[in-house]
């Protein structure tokens, strides 16, 4: 029986022994694989540190980039300050502001003395009016063509660093205009040039050459005077007036036009009326042509002469019926 129980206890013993074992190995072999292994924890520190060394690293790059950057901006900024109080005091000074006017042409008194006008002070009391580089000739042109409208033109330059010339350009006249109608004459008659723009008072003088004398409406009249206003029919003007020509040299002696809608009529020295429609000059002159001949135009002898019609004219001789 002893036997028999040794034999059960030994084999319950070296199990009871070899578990121990079995442990041990596991424990044996399971430690080098923990050693190996790092916690999350640890890598997280580690990455933090090395994001932060190099935060350390570029901060003072950036520093010194924004100090650059601002040393920069306040040197730009000075050294535009010093340029801006060169350039005006280089403005400011005597050898570069006009300080005569010279004018050539109509008004040259009254012309001079509106450009010294328009010359003196300065443009938002930092730079002279004066200056030669800041000179005001809109100003000035605007100033002396709206206070004479017989000034065509006004032509602005500087003589050399301290003298402004003007060269003022008088309108070309073409006719005088005298009144609507010839019964209801204007006194005085007024200057008026190819467009038909009315721009000055007549003055009454000799003159070996007869001038025209236009009785015709006005359009865009402003104030009391016919100034700066443009007879009707102001685009007709140009050939009425080549029209008047060529009856001049068909002998007969024109000396007025009295414009009524789109007609007109021409009146001789001797007081023959010759009417003609507006636009159509080119077909009058040759009907004319054709007529004049046969006709004594400077004598008084013919009333009228109608040359309306397209290839026909029409005269009375004073006296018929």
């Amino acid at each position: 029986m002893s036997a028999k129980k040794s034999w059960d206890i030994a084999p319950r013993a070296r199990s009871a022994a070899a578990k121990p074992a079995a442990r041990s190995m596991h424990d044996i072999q399971a430690k080098p694989k923990a050693a190996t292994i790092v916690p999350a924890s640890t890598r997280n520190v580690t990455i933090a540190r090395g994001k932060q060394a190099k935060k350390e690293k570029r901060t003072p790059l950036k520093k010194q980039r924004s100090k650059k950057r601002k040393f920069f901006l306040i040197a730009l900024g000075v050294l535009l300050v010093v340029l801006l109080t060169v350039a005006l005091y280089v403005l400011w000074l005597p050898v570069f502001r006009m300080h005569e006017v010279r004018v050539t042409g109509a008004h040259q008194e009254e012309i001079k003395a509106i450009a010294e006008q328009q010359l003196a002070g300065s443009h938002l009391f930092i730079v002279p009016r004066n200056s030669l580089f800041f000179i005001p000739e809109s100003e000035i042109r605007n100033a002396v063509l709206n206070a004479y409208p017989d000034i065509e033109a006004l032509s602005i330059s500087a003589d050399g660093l301290t003298t402004l010339t003007l060269n003022a350009v008088s309108r070309a006249e073409a006719f005088l205009w005298c009144g609507e109608t010839p019964d209801t004459p204007s006194d005085p008659c007024y200057e008026a040039n190819a467009e038909g723009l009315i721009f000055a008072a007549s003055e009454a003088q000799a003159s070996t050459t007869p001038i025209l004398k236009v009785y015709a409406a006005l359009e865009g009249v402003q104030g009391e005077t016919p100034l700066r206003a443009h007879v009707s029919y102001a685009s007709r003007i140009p050939d009425a007036l080549k029209f008047v020509k060529a009856m001049q040299q068909l002998q007969a002696s024109v000396v007025s036009v009295a414009i009524r809608n789109d007609e007109a009529d021409l009146y001789t020295a001797s007081g023959t009326r010759i009417t003609y429609v507006l636009g159509h000059e080119q077909e009058a002159a040759i009907t004319a042509a054709s007529i004049f001949p046969q006709l004594n135009l400077n004598d008084g002898s013919v009333e009228y002469v109608d040359l309306r019609f397209p290839g026909k004219g029409y005269f009375k001789r004073r006296g018929d019926i």
